[in-house]
């Protein structure tokens, strides 16, 4: 992963008058496109009245980023697009942000749309409560009975999670760990057995 990702850890709301037009702008947690979807069907539900209901997320991270977006009747790129531009910025995912207009008799303009929405996007994304996201990688590694717990012990250094450990003629270790820990804990697995056993990588998908 390139930079550093962060998700929400809450949601935040901020409301804005430009030129008559109310501005209804938050961000809400959402981990899968499904909750997303839901959530956007929720706005249009509790504000019927409404001229647009704009949104944009991004859910997943890594390389199964998901995102989505909609202009819901403004002008082509205009406002969605705005909206994501602020939130890819910003390095967060699992994360929509909504923006519902109420239309007050007065036209914005491209620019004027353009700037409303970005600007609404990004009070909610200054405000937003984050927590980092740390990216983790499944592991698993085949070792003999002897070495068993000094692994162990370097796996839990590494901040790794054990998930199953299967007894046979060797000893299968399964679990996930921080991908910023994987190759220290490969080093000293490689040093504790010798160059005799290794940490795999379990590709997802």
């Amino acid at each position: 992963m390139g930079k550093q990702q962060y998700i929400p850890d809450g949601g935040f709301k901020t409301e804005a008058v430009i030129k008559n037009s109310r501005f209804i702008a938050y961000g809400v947690p959402a981990g899968t496109v499904e909750e997303a979807r839901h959530l956007i069907k929720k706005a249009r539900e509790d504000h019927p009245g409404s001229s647009h209901v704009v949104y944009a997320f991004v859910v997943g991270g890594g390389k199964s980023e998901l995102a989505g977006m909609s202009d819901d009747g403004e002008p082509k790129g205009t406002a969605a697009r705005p909206v994501m531009d602020v939130l890819k910025g910003s390095g967060i995912v699992d994360l929509l942000v909504i923006v519902v207009r109420y239309f007050g008799g007065t036209k914005l303009g491209t620019g004027g749309l353009v700037k409303a929405y970005g600007d609404c996007a990004r009070t909610v994304i200054d405000r937003l409560p984050v927590r980092r996201l740390v990216e983790l990688v499944d592991f698993s590694v085949d070792l003999p009975y002897n070495i068993f717990r000094e692994v162990k012990e370097a796996v839990l250094a590494s901040a790794g999670e054990i998930i199953s450990e299967d007894f046979g003629d060797l000893i299968r270790i399964s679990g996930r760990m921080p991908t910023a820990r994987f190759e220290e804990c490969e080093k000293t697995v490689g040093e504790i057995s010798r160059g005799g056993v290794s940490l795999v990588k379990k590709e997802k998908g």
